[in-house]
């Protein structure tokens, strides 16, 4: 039997950029009419077609566009949450269903998802917004969040053509250390809360926290931070310990160690967190990686009113989600100085996602059992740097890179 297909999301490295509105005038981005005449057109540029009888140079890109193959096949289409993902292509797991399900609503979408198939490989951009926050002016589509998995020379093209037919500006999103704090702040609280059926060694891992130092020494670029399972909810333990009332207990606690230990100060304005790596996420300052969340067992809450109906991998996953379009759209929210153990804009954990409550995702829990076919990340060691490890079990993060 079939397998559905991996949702977008998953087991693929992508760099983070932002968008500004794109000028649609009248017409409805999400239209499917709309979006087949725009894949036509992206197709006929990155296949090196004349523009309107003008030859187009993309920065001598036609000799690595000529390495890739032909492309067979340019698509432009409506993506909504994982639920809707699983709906839209259940037919190839069940027999009975004939067809695929109505596009998803313009108004549920979580944006674009544009695919091309090379004849040996595929890459895909995605156009992504919170639909229950975000808002466009009149005349515009606001798709604040852009992830691109495709090669330099053909996201050279696609930017260019965000550029030219939405009248849009593109740049690379950097994340703050604020947001790396905070995304996994959000893991330690949902995995640590009384109702939770998971656990921090059980979700998150081995952690690995990477701190930079940009403008103080061309002698140390950085250093890995590394923590075993084992250890990290002892961090968490010990932050709440010295900060009962703090947002932030797990990282309290790592600036105390790293304080009394290695004479760091993590609040010191010349200390960046650059990078996170754990099983659910491997997250940088511009690109990110997330793993299929464990999901709850169904079985087990049957008849239970009062179960969950997500687990808090995956509400932290949509934490994560929620705070990248925030970033994004230039809507980040942050802590209180007051509150804040080391500076003064350390980032406070997302809000909770609106779905909680949602009694419609408990049959939505179920379609996700069915959706199995995502690859393991797969780690690899980096080349020699400096390293701090702390506990047990060391390894190499993960390779974060364009293929």
């Amino acid at each position: 039997m079939a397998e559905i297909p991996p949702y977008p999301l998953y087991n693929r490295t992508y760099l983070l950029c932002r968008v500004s509105p794109l000028h649609t005038g009248g017409a409805s981005l999400f239209d499917d009419q709309v979006l087949r005449s725009h894949a036509q057109r992206l197709k006929s540029q990155l296949k090196g077609d004349n523009i309107r009888g003008v030859e187009v140079d993309y920065g001598g890109s036609e000799n690595a566009l000529g390495k890739l193959g032909p492309l067979e096949e340019c698509t432009w289409q409506t993506i909504g949450d994982e639920d809707d993902w699983i709906t839209r292509h259940r037919h190839l797991v069940d027999p009975d269903a004939s067809q695929l399900s109505a596009g998803t609503p313009a108004e549920q979408a979580r944006g674009i998802q544009v695919t091309l198939e090379y004849e040996k490989t595929a890459y895909n951009a995605l156009l992504l917004r919170d639909p229950s926050t975000t808002t466009s002016p009149e005349g515009f589509t606001s798709l604040p969040l852009l992830m691109l998995k495709m090669p330099a020379p053909i996201r050279t093209i696609f930017i260019h053509y965000l550029s030219t037919a939405f009248d849009a500006h593109v740049s690379t999103l950097r994340l703050p250390s604020t947001v790396l704090i905070s995304t996994l702040e959000s893991y330690f609280r949902r995995l640590s809360a009384p109702n939770s059926t998971q656990t921090i060694p059980d979700v998150i891992r081995q952690l690995q926290i990477q701190l930079s130092f940009p403008t103080t020494t061309t002698l140390l670029k950085h250093i890995d931070i590394t923590l075993s399972a084992a250890d990290v909810p002892l961090f968490v333990k010990r932050g709440k310990s010295l900060r009962p009332t703090t947002d932030t207990p797990f990282t309290s606690a790592l600036s105390l160690y790293l304080q009394t230990h290695l004479a760091l100060t993590l609040s010191h304005p010349d200390v960046h967190i650059t990078k996170i790596t754990c099983a659910p996420i491997t997250l940088s300052t511009d690109r990110v990686k997330i793993s299929v969340p464990e999901v709850l067992d169904v079985s087990m809450s049957e008849g239970d009113a009062d179960a969950p109906e997500q687990s808090p991998a995956q509400l932290a996953l949509q934490d994560l989600y929620e705070a990248l379009v925030r970033e994004a759209a230039g809507t980040g929210k942050f802590l209180d100085s007051s509150s804040s153990p080391h500076r003064d804009e350390v980032a406070s954990p997302p809000t909770p996602f609106s779905s909680d409550s949602n009694p419609g995702k408990r049959a939505a829990n179920r379609k996700r059992a069915v959706s199995t076919t995502s690859t393991a990340n797969v780690s690899q060691p980096k080349r020699n740097r400096s390293r701090a490890g702390i506990g047990s079990g060391a390894v190499g993060d993960v390779e974060m890179r364009d293929t």
